[in-house]
């Protein structure tokens, strides 16, 4: 229950191995590298300057962007069958280093081309189902589209809103020497045919106009059929684009069979590589050399020794200075390791401070078997988390979160075996509902707690109680380990000579209460002491037994412990009854495989839910607020992340 310690890298190499290293140094993934302290220094008469990656990011981010298009089109037309239960796949970094990224980017471009080649003949398609529609309206009329001319008239075909004011219209027609013929009607417009002389034909089309009259788009002659014939070729058109829509579509469906898998594996190989980059971007340049500073866990200097002098580069390792923005990471036992996430989520540590995920994991998996104690839902809850580590084959991160689950779900079963929690009162249930044995005997093997929900409400504050002395005597030891023994006395002895007083008085009244007046005198004396008038030493040290209240307050807090059982035990219980009305009928067995799933299932998400927040809630207020001293920076080594496939 620790802060790793950390060592602080300096290193000098020759710039023509930069992008060598630092891949090198990224499989290793225990180096982080951060900003460089030797910026703008003079190194024999040249100026040092950080390493300039705009153009090899512009590169990159342009590769990147081309692959995740193509996987983007590719995915659309993928058959295969995919499982959340297939293992992840696996491919070498070496093998892109080498040459096979120039490959694989060939697949991109192709695929890239394909897609094009699907757009424009996709478009091509909805611009010919236009064509057609417009053909439509005009397919019995033996007319040339748009308009046409004779020596005195001119006529034009088009469209009128629905909705236009034909009566208007008509009315502002009748002074010229015009006809208007309505060939076609639907929902949305009518099809006009226009004939006027052509004194007059400008004026006239300007009346429709003002009425929203729009041009016919396409064109048919006598020589195509007038209408009719262009429609039909445009048909002909369509069908043919189709096909070849259809070839164009079934060679992404065999592409993406083909190569998704490449594909995919190389955009995560763009992906690392930009994090190298991005790395580079922290180092120093000379001319022939670059000077990189970083951050190791102690625990790993060996390993990324070996490698340094592998490439021949100068290198020192120091430990950190106090001002230094020191990276953080946590080094825990197996079991513990698996709680980190609940304190990550909280914040860090500062470094070299302490690290209390190894207790309250303790306190964490109890807190949490005492508010969902019930050992069908903690047998759900270890059963799926062990078949999701199993069969999901989840990132690290999530094989912790499974774990942690799986060992709450432990103790989830432990308190119900000890409260009688079986899907609440399930065998109870079965027993009265199916068996119509009216004594069913007492599951719980301490007590019942929706029997006797007081002594559930002792056992949460007692739990409670525990927990925040915890917190004292933490506080207490990193104040002396830190040299402040008078303060860890007077600020946190006292405390817990107070609290422990408050506590004896219940057994033994005399010892309990010289204990808490004891502690209370040293309150009284102490709390002050930073004070130079004498008056107010003494008003402040009596002041701080105020602080007494927001103690209880605290220990109050901890009555959720009670909610979130009874809550989970209560609704359980009504589940059970009513799924069991029914009785020992077919119906009434329907009836309780149906009540009993939806209900259950229903009770078990919702507390779930709720115990995991008000369990980390009692870690993040009644517990870390007592002791913890946050502010770290998480390490963040350089690492083969990736979101398709396991890089190695």
């Amino acid at each position: 229950m620790a802060v790793a310690q950390m060592k602080k890298l300096s290193v000098v190499a020759l710039e023509k191995d930069t992008q060598r290293l630092i891949a090198a140094l990224q499989k290793l993934q225990c180096v982080e590298i951060s900003e460089n302290t030797f910026i703008n220094a003079q190194i024999e008469g040249t100026l040092a300057q950080t390493a300039d990656i705009s153009k090899e990011m512009g590169e990159l981010l342009s590769q990147i962007a081309a692959a995740r298009r193509a996987m983007e089109f590719l995915t659309a037309y993928d058959t295969g069958k995919h499982s959340l239960f297939d293992p992840p796949m696996e491919a070498s970094i070496d093998d892109f280093d080498s040459g096979l990224d120039t490959i694989v980017m060939d697949e991109v471009k192709a695929a890239n081309a394909l897609a094009a080649q699907i757009a424009q003949v996709e478009g091509k398609i909805v611009q010919l189902e236009g064509e057609y529609s417009a053909y439509q309206p005009w397919l019995g009329e033996k007319i040339a589209l748009p308009g046409g001319r004779t020596a005195c008239t001119r006529y034009l075909c088009g469209t009128l809103p629905i909705n236009a004011d034909m009566t208007a219209i008509d009315e502002k027609l009748a002074d010229l020497a015009c006809e208007t013929w309505e060939v076609y009607t639907d929902k949305t417009v009518r099809a006009l045919l226009l004939i006027a002389h052509k004194e007059d034909f400008n004026s006239a089309r300007k009346v429709l106009a003002a009425g929203g009259f729009a041009v016919c788009p396409v064109q048919a002659s006598a020589e195509k059929g007038f209408s009719a014939g262009a429609a039909d070729q445009c048909m002909q058109q369509i069908r043919k684009s189709r096909q070849e829509l259809e070839k164009l579509k079934q060679a992404a469906k065999e592409m993406a069979g083909a190569r998704l898998q490449d594909i995919q594996t190389l955009y995560d190989v763009f992906l690392t590589r930009q994090d190298r980059l991005y790395a580079k971007s922290r180092t120093i340049e000379t001319e022939k050399t670059v000077l990189i500073s970083g951050w190791v866990p102690s625990r790993e200097k060996n390993k990324t020794q070996a490698l340094l002098e592998k490439y021949g580069a100068a290198y020192c390792f120091t430990d950190p200075g106090e001002d230094e923005d020191v990276p953080v990471l946590l080094a825990n036992r197996p079991v513990a390791r698996n709680f980190e996430s609940v304190l990550s989520m909280y914040a860090l540590p500062k470094y070299g401070r302490f690290d209390p995920t190894a207790i309250m994991s303790v306190f964490y998996t109890i807190i949490f078997g005492l508010m969902f104690a019930d050992v069908g839902y903690g047998a759900i809850l270890v059963i799926g988390c062990l078949a999701a580590l199993k069969l999901l084959h989840p990132s690290e991160g999530m094989r912790q979160f499974f774990k942690m689950f799986a060992i709450c779900g432990v103790s989830c079963i432990i308190g119900g075996i000890m409260f009688g929690g079986y899907f609440g009162d399930l065998p109870v249930a079965l027993m009265e509902g199916f068996g119509g044995r009216e004594d069913p005997p007492v599951l719980a093997v301490w007590f019942d707690m929706v029997e006797e929900p007081i002594m559930m409400l002792v056992l949460s504050l007692g739990v409670g109680a525990v927990h925040m002395v915890t917190a004292f005597i933490i506080k207490f030891i990193i104040l002396v380990r830190d040299g402040h023994v008078f303060d860890a006395i007077a600020d946190v002895g006292s405390w817990l000579i107070l609290f422990a007083g408050i506590g004896v008085y219940f057994l033994q009244p005399t010892v309990g209460l010289i204990l808490a007046i004891l502690g209370a005198v040293m309150l009284i004396c102490t709390q002050g002491r930073h004070e130079k008038n004498g008056i107010m030493k003494v008003l402040k040290g009596i002041m701080s037994l105020y602080d007494i209240v927001g103690y209880l307050s605290d220990l109050l807090s901890y009555s959720r412990i009670l909610a979130l059982s009874l809550a989970s035990a209560v609704i359980a219980s009504v589940m059970n009854l009513l799924s069991t009305m029914g009785g020992p009928t077919v119906g009434g067995i329907i009836l309780f495989v149906i009540v009993f799933l939806l209900g259950h299932v229903i009770n078990f998400l919702v507390n779930i839910l709720g115990t995991y927040v008000h369990t980390s809630r009692l870690q993040y207020i009644e517990f870390f607020g007592k002791f913890y001293e946050s502010g770290g920076r998480a390490f963040t080594p350089m690492e083969l992340k990736s979101k398709y496939v396991h890089l190695k």
